[in-house]
């Protein structure tokens, strides 16, 4: 799903701030910015204006430090001078539509399109002019969903990051500013506080929670997490007219929630738990060049600077330890670090991943500015000596790895390119213990960064989705396959689906190394290739889907594929930000269409686990179910009392108009009781009143099954649990 992020805009048509389309190999500039950034050739408003020369070595001009639209100048392509509005757009409508419109109606090629929650505007940016004054033609004669649709040209956009600079700039000088910030603003204000110790700054940035006591962080957790399933709810009630009346139900039983949410389990361990981190490379607050650690804050905030690990209490010290290694090397190394500002610069990022056993691998991303060939090589054999029985030799990691990362080549170029990573110290894997079972992990490879938490989260999976020797599990989304592997041996089989080709080497190398021969792995878009996975679980009575995708959820498409695939009645959705996957969650449940073919499923139990402590994240395990048409006439089925008077009337009515020859009697009040649907659990031949014991009751506990007892109920609901 591409994501679009809202802007405000000015009068004259530009942004206030940026946050570029991802997807279209643009920057999200609302990005976490100690993460590696994938640009494509285009210069963008920046996030750094430290660097006090220009490529060619010259003073910059103090234009070039105030101006929000220096950017613009350089002799770098940026899209932001080709752009355009587009007003009297529909009310509703959504990227995808919109993108299309442009594409196949208009035969337009746009470079960027942002679109803004709830309003009729937009702005698209193109690659030259001849392609803006084409657009601007097109679009003005073009009528949309009954909205004729009109066209202007665009102001580019501000640098956030100098827009920011000078606002801090005008409330220094006016202290009556100070008593009207917003929340935002106040953080951001602390942020910028020399009084507060620069490494508690960091805290607030990377682990806001710290300062909390672990019970008070659950707390904050669980609540935020039952918050969501109460948002959920009215989503659902209010898209989903499929599932209203089972949610409303829920929300009876749930205090307002979706389903049930057991209460939050713990992280088995609260410090020095990561097992991996990414660090930048850049200025620190106190202007030390080359310092690696995490960054102050978003670009869109303003920030830029970087402040050392040392005093983060979710970072391991063997960690710690390396990094200052690398940060030495660095300092002394002849080649600066990475711009964002004005895209020159070699020294990147630092990726690190340690295991239990003592493993410390690195992976250093190096840009490619100016470098020939001849120099990322010595660059490799003096980064190789320098660890290998140089000054950092008792640091020694157990992998180190050079990545380099191409410059951009010009208008024609749209991403910038990874490299492989080279090995030039150590083992090419390192390895991991996980809940008895030895795991192989390459740098690309994903693996939960909390491993004692990992084995919390995988028990729960295994022990609350009900599986049984019977049981085949769909992993989508696996990895290096480690949720399917620890499932593998409660289970009949187990299919993995996974793009990344390392992962999936790493995978089946990992259940050869474990003894566990009924598992497959699937290779490939899970939009692709769960047709082949379908063939492998025909004819299975019990198929569960396990879903663990990245942070943004998975792609409408691989949803839809799921929807389509008859077998799995069971879905065990894992999350660690469900407000992001929350458009997944209500494509499950959507009713039946063209576009959305297949039962729709229903949520019927959650449960959140804390693999981040003193962060305000944590991952949430929803179970997902089949809405079956037996269940939907369950739902909306009335209750017994209802029945009751229906057939009494019915009773009435009939006496007065039957003959003795008539050979179907009318129905009595036994009679209707037994032809209450056999969903709701009811197999009793005699009248119930309202006030007998016995209620039908809706067990979604951890098996998520539906168990109805043979006793009727006098109200639909139940009890469910």
């Amino acid at each position: 799903m591409e994501t679009e992020a809202t802007v405000p805009v000015t009068k004259s048509g530009s942004e206030e701030a940026v946050s570029m389309e991802t997807g279209s190999g643009d920057v999200d500039l609302s990005a976490p910015s100690n993460t590696k950034d994938v640009e494509d050739d285009e210069t963008k408003p920046s996030d750094s204006t430290h660097d006090e020369r220009d490529g060619d070595g010259d003073r910059k001009t103090v234009d070039e430090v105030n101006d929000p639209y220096s950017y613009t100048k350089r002799d770098e392509f940026t899209s932001e001078i080709y752009k355009i509005e587009v007003s009297n757009l529909p009310k509703h409508y959504g990227h995808g539509q919109l993108k299309k419109m442009f594409a196949n109606q208009l035969k337009l090629k746009p470079n960027k399109i942002k679109i803004f929650n709830r309003a009729t505007h937009c702005f698209v940016t193109f690659r030259c002019e001849e392609d803006r004054e084409t657009a601007i033609q097109a679009i003005n004669s073009h009528t949309w969903k009954k909205c004729q649709l009109k066209a202007k040209k665009a102001n580019p956009s501000e640098d956030p990051l100098i827009k920011r600079t000078q606002k801090r700039r005008a409330e220094s000088e006016d202290s009556e500013n100070r008593n009207k910030m917003s929340k935002r603003e106040e953080e951001e204000s602390m942020l910028l506080d020399d009084t507060i110790p620069i490494h508690e700054r960091l805290n607030h940035v990377v682990t806001p929670l710290w300062q909390q006591s672990y019970s008070e962080q659950l707390k904050i957790k669980e609540d935020d997490m039952r918050e969501f399933l109460c948002h959920l709810a009215k989503r659902l009630e209010k898209q989903c007219p499929n599932i209203a009346v089972h949610i409303r139900t829920q929300k009876r039983l749930h205090k307002q929630q979706c389903c049930n949410m057991e209460d939050i389990k713990s992280s088995p361990v609260i410090d020095n738990y990561r097992n991996k981190s990414e660090f930048s490379i850049g200025v620190s607050p106190d202007g030390q060049e080359k310092t690696i650690g995490f960054k102050m804050g978003r670009y869109k905030g303003g920030f830029d600077t970087v402040v050392e690990p040392s005093q983060c209490k979710h970072i391991p010290e063997s960690m710690k330890t390396v990094v200052k290694a690398i940060q030495t090397y660095v300092q002394n190394s002849d080649k600066p670090a990475y711009s964002n500002h004005n895209h020159q610069g070699c020294w990147r990022q630092v990726t690190m991943r340690t295991s239990q056993n003592g493993d410390v691998m690195v992976v250093v991303l190096l840009n490619m500015h100016n470098l020939t060939k001849e120099d990322v090589d010595k660059e490799k054999e003096s980064l190789r000596a320098y660890f290998e029985d140089g000054p950092a030799s008792e640091h020694k990691p157990s992998s180190l790895f050079l990545q380099t990362l191409k410059e951009r080549l010009g208008v024609k170029s749209v991403h910038n390119i990874d490299g492989p990573c080279e090995l030039l110290l150590g083992d090419p894997v390192i390895h991991e213990d996980l809940l008895g079972m030895k795991f192989r992990i390459s740098p690309d490879a994903f693996f939960q960064v909390n491993t004692k938490a990992a084995e919390v989260l995988y028990s729960t999976i295994r022990d609350w989705s009900g599986v049984s020797e019977n049981t085949t599990v769909l992993d989508i989304c696996c990895g290096t396959g480690t949720i399917g592997l620890t499932l593998a041996k409660n289970v009949k089989k187990v299919i993995g689906i996974e793009m990344s080709e390392q992962a999936i080497e790493d995978a089946k190398y990992n259940a050869k190394q474990n003894g566990i021969d009924n598992i497959k792995f699937l290779c490939g878009k899970a939009e692709d290739v769960l047709h082949k996975a379908i063939h492998n679980i025909y004819g299975c009575s019990d198929v569960v889907g396990i879903l663990d995708p990245p942070r943004a959820g998975l792609h409408p498409r691989v949803i839809r594929a799921i929807r389509g695939c008859p077998f799995v009645n069971r879905l065990v959705y894992v999350s660690c930000s469900p407000r992001s996957a929350e458009g997944n969650f209500i494509d499950l449940c959507r009713p039946t269409s063209k576009r959305m073919k297949g039962e729709p499923f229903r949520p019927t139990n959650a449960i959140p686990v804390d693999l981040f402590p003193h962060t305000k994240l944590c991952e949430l395990i929803i179970m997902f179910e089949r809405d079956t048409p037996q269940r939907q006439r369950r739902d909306s089925s009335p209750t017994l009392e209802t029945f009751t008077a229906t057939s009494q009337s019915e009773t009435v009515s009939s006496q007065s108009e039957a003959t003795p020859s008539q050979s179907e009697k009318a129905p009595s009040q036994s009679d209707a009781v037994t032809n209450i649907p056999a969903e709701c659990g009811t197999t009793q031949t005699s009248p119930v009143t309202a006030g007998e014991e016995g209620q039908t009751v809706e067990n979604t506990d951890g098996g998520g099954g539906i168990t109805p007892t043979t006793t009727s109920t006098s109200t639909e609901e139940g009890t469910n649990s």
